[in-house]
């Protein structure tokens, strides 16, 4: 997940259309890439999926959301829940790696999820490893996810002197907006 504008988007001159990395909205600023891992004795690295990878690997870009899906479903073994104790709000974690905003991805993780709330599903993605719901039912948790996302956009101390409880470069920050899923699709939440 990223928000826009990407680094690349401003570069000085124009991608080729086939070097142009593959963009999904998924709702106001916040828009899914898609990236190749490779790995070598002295490295990870990645690189953006553009239309001419999906050419050379025979994959149709429409078919990328359901594979990094896939993917993610795969490199989640480390999945857990911590339910705030004052609020009907869960912080969901991944491990390392950045990637619990993809969940939002995940309609199958997605729907297990707000059968424990109620009202329609709200997200806080205000970083690419950070990911806390509640339900519009809950006004509790709606001010807990502004919270969090209040806590990893700031640069300043809590009220105890804590740091913020997610060490989030700021490359990874994503939105200070909330997202509600409407069906299968997410909306920026109003409310």
């Amino acid at each position: 997940m990223k928000a826009r504008v990407p680094a690349e988007v401003q570069l000085e001159f124009p991608l080729p259309p086939a070097e142009e990395p593959v963009r999904d909205a998924l709702a106001g600023d916040v828009y899914v890439t898609y990236a190749l891992e490779h790995v070598d004795e002295h490295a990870r690295r990645y690189e953006h999926v553009a239309p001419r990878h999906c050419e050379e690997l025979g994959v149709a870009p429409g078919d990328l959301r359901r594979l990094a899906v896939v993917n993610l479903r795969d490199r989640r073994p480390d999945l857990s829940l911590s339910w705030y104790p004052d609020a009907r709000a869960v912080t969901v974690t991944l491990g390392e790696g950045g990637l619990a905003a993809g969940l939002a991805l995940d309609d199958g993780f997605l729907d297990k999820l707000a059968q424990d709330v109620e009202g329609d599903l709200v997200v806080a993605l205000p970083a690419r490893d950070v990911f806390v719901a509640s339900g519009t039912g809950h006004a509790d948790g709606i001010d807990k996810l502004r919270w969090a996302t209040g806590r990893v956009w700031s640069e300043e101390r809590g009220e105890d002197g804590a740091a913020s409880d997610w060490d989030v470069p700021a490359g990874s920050l994503l939105s200070r907006d909330l997202l509600v899923r409407r069906g299968t699709g997410w909306e920026i939440f109003a409310g």
